[in-house]
């Protein structure tokens, strides 16, 4: 059957399916993520850019100051949800930066002065951010009064338009630190003096704390103590916070040092994030269990009362493993085993290291318990090797053996132990199947499209994460290619925080749509839906470009096939093959032609079978076609010569 025809009959299938009926039963390697920085995403509601008694001096109109709120909300996503945009793009699972209320402005952080636009501040974990919320639903029906109550119950009507659409909701959330809520009173004076940096910072102390913080008192800033203080009952629903959070013994206060964010020696765990508070989560604190249980309550009322579908674990590393291993046992024991069984609790530890990442998908008490600790971890190793390989420091592009390193890695042993933890979690998915691979996000690394980085590139780039084995990832606004300006290639900053459609310009979804890389992202996904081993399969390599032959310089080539219940061929397999040089390269160097073969060394299909390239719009020329392409059989062994097109991805599947 022509895949024309195979993926039109997909798409009927899809639209019957659609609707809250897919959240139950999909697994989560099947989703495609796209991280939306909210603030940054669409302005859909200017009343609430600046929310009552608020500095307005901390919103840019013209939405050009990177560390000033440009007016992006929840509006501007239902907005993008109702017109079918991430539905049609091919994302399954909205990932939104941290939407709780946060502390709105900080004179004294890395960089300069800065808002809490990202959300990475928060103030109150049971209340969301006013500049989020809007005083009416979407479709006029609902007030929402301008409350906690009012803007917990948007948040919860915009979880419900994602799932009527099949499209799940992971929440950003933080347990490391909060926005400078309190300052370190360095005059005595017993006043914030915010012109001081030293009342917003304080040098690092390994032994005690400061012991002169004290809570601020700035309304215009939302800079006041933690939230919550105590019990609250929201939306009917009784939460049982005991305030320990709205208590300065329960930070650390051992203030910040230049270095100690890239360190590996126990102070990346207990310093300030600059001019943010560390909370204190060592397990031998006397306030430990009831901080685990503080942070269970807070987010199990979002997954139970919410909707939420999944967590995103800011900043990973920098609180003790013991904490995770407690809040993780606790919050899934608290939802239950059916509602744990769909969570996704994902993390981010900012380390190439795939040591360093694997270890928090185990307990600190493995191998006497198993089980996963975080169920997996953002694939920083394949981040890094995308970059090198696809967005190299000079030339068109440079080496992908990263790539298969990245890989291999997640599998191989280090001290006796596998680097991720093989131990399926509920839902018979392992840290691997789960990893979340990605080639761009709001930290240093920021957009992959940068100064001298083409759109053909950049859309590799995707096609590359949207076929590799995890849980693909895509960064707001890389649909439409959208350039950095001022980014440049192996130098870290935060200038690609741009705003993807501009104030009162709702049109813009129309035309992205009709960009080639919004094209090329959602036929990828479609090819990402009906080929099942591009979402259950094995990943492995097959062809790195050879030193010894510049005829495969750029190419990178890999397997997803489905491992055999018996016998020794794969009950499926797909061939993925990408040049990212100007020139046609082939899968072959002087003698050698690129084997067909399993991880261990098996045929990945049968004599007589043939490799058939599936075109790709909006990657392909326009009226691609099927094409053919011979194996040959050595010793048993299948050969194939892959002619690829200059800066090309191609999708093969096996035909008889």
């Amino acid at each position: 059957m022509p895949v024309v025809v195979r993926l039109a009959i997909w798409l009927v299938v899809r639209s019957v399916a659609q609707g809250e009926e897919d959240l139950a039963g999909r697994p989560w390697n099947h989703d495609v993520l796209y991280f939306a920085l909210t603030d940054r995403f669409y302005d859909g509601d200017p009343a609430n850019d600046v929310p009552a008694g608020s500095d307005p001096a901390l919103y840019d109109r013209a939405q050009r100051e990177i560390g000033k709120y440009h007016g992006g909300d929840f509006r501007g996503l239902e907005i993008a949800l109702e017109r079918g945009y991430f539905r049609d793009l091919g994302v399954t699972a909205l990932w939104i930066s941290p939407p709780v209320k946060n502390v709105w402005n900080s004179t004294y952080d890395l960089g300069g002065a800065k808002t809490g636009y990202h959300g990475y501040w928060a103030q109150d974990f049971l209340d969301i951010d006013p500049h989020l919320t809007s005083n009416r639903s979407h479709d006029g029906a609902r007030e929402y009064p301008d409350t906690r109550e009012g803007r917990m119950q948007h948040y919860r009507d915009f979880v419900a338009l994602a799932h009527a659409q099949g499209i799940k909701i992971v929440q950003d959330i933080v347990c490391n630190h909060t926005g400078p809520t309190f300052f370190y009173d360095a005059n005595g004076n017993g006043k914030f003096d915010t012109g001081d940096k030293a009342e917003w910072v304080q040098p690092y102390q390994r032994d005690g704390n400061h012991e002169n913080a004290k809570w601020a008192d700035l309304p215009a800033w939302n800079q006041v103590r933690t939230e919550p203080a105590g019990p609250l009952t929201i939306l009917g629903r009784e939460v049982k916070t005991t305030g320990i959070l709205a208590k300065l013994e329960t930070y650390g206060r051992k203030g910040f040092s230049d270095g100690s964010l890239g360190k590996s020696d126990g102070e990346e765990v207990m310093c300030d994030f600059f001019s943010l508070r560390d909370i204190w989560t060592a397990p031998d604190s006397p306030h430990f269990d009831a901080l685990v249980n503080e942070f269970v309550e807070i987010y199990a009322f979002y997954i139970e009362a919410i909707g939420v579908d999944g967590l995103r674990i800011d900043t990973v590393k920098h609180v003790h493993h013991a904490f995770w291993d407690a809040f993780t046992e606790r919050l899934r024991a608290r939802v239950g085993p059916e509602r744990a069984k769909r969570l996704l609790l994902f993390g981010e530890v900012y380390d190439g290291n795939p040591v360093k990442l694997g270890e928090y998908t185990y307990r600190t008490d493995h191998p006497a318990r198993a089980e996963p600790c975080l169920d997996s971890l953002l694939n920083f190793p394949f981040c890094f090797a995308a970059r090198e390989y696809l967005r190299p420091r000079k030339d068109l592009f440079g080496s992908p053996k990263a790539l298969e390193r990245a890989f291999d890695s997640l599998a191989a042993k280090t001290n006796d132990r596998i680097n991720f933890n093989p131990t399926p979690g509920l839902d018979g998915l392992t840290a691997r199947q789960k990893i979340v691979n990605f080639v761009e996000n709001h930290d240093g690394l920021n957009r992959f499209r940068v100064e001298g980085i083409n759109e053909k590139q950049n859309l590799l780039a995707q096609a590359l994460t949207l076929t590799v084995e995890g849980i693909p990832c895509l960064y707001y606004g890389t649909e439409s290619s959208l350039l950095d300006e001022k980014g440049k290639v192996a130098r870290d900053s935060e200038s690609g925080r741009l705003t993807f459609a501009p104030l009162n310009q709702p049109e813009v979804f129309e035309a992205v749509r009709k960009t080639t890389s919004f094209q090329g992202i959602a036929a990828l996904y479609k090819m990402r839906q009906m080929l099942i081993p591009l979402r259950d399969g094995v990943f492995a390599p097959l062809w790195s470009d050879s030193p010894d032959s510049a005829a495969d310089d750029g190419v990178f080539a890999f397997a997803r096939y489905i491992p055999a219940t018996a016998g020794d061929f794969p009950r499926e397999a797909v061939i993925v093959a990408f040049n990212a040089s100007a020139q046609p390269r082939v899968t072959s160097a002087n003698d050698n032609r690129m084997k067909l073969v399993t991880r261990t060394g098996k045929p990945l299909l049968h004599e007589g079978e043939q490799l058939m390239r599936l075109p790709i719009a909006g990657v392909d020329a326009a009226g691609a076609r099927e094409q053919g392409v011979e194996v040959t059989w050595n010793k048993g062994v299948p050969e194939v010569e892959l002619v690829l097109a200059p800066q090309t991805a191609n999708i093969y599947r096996i035909a008889r």
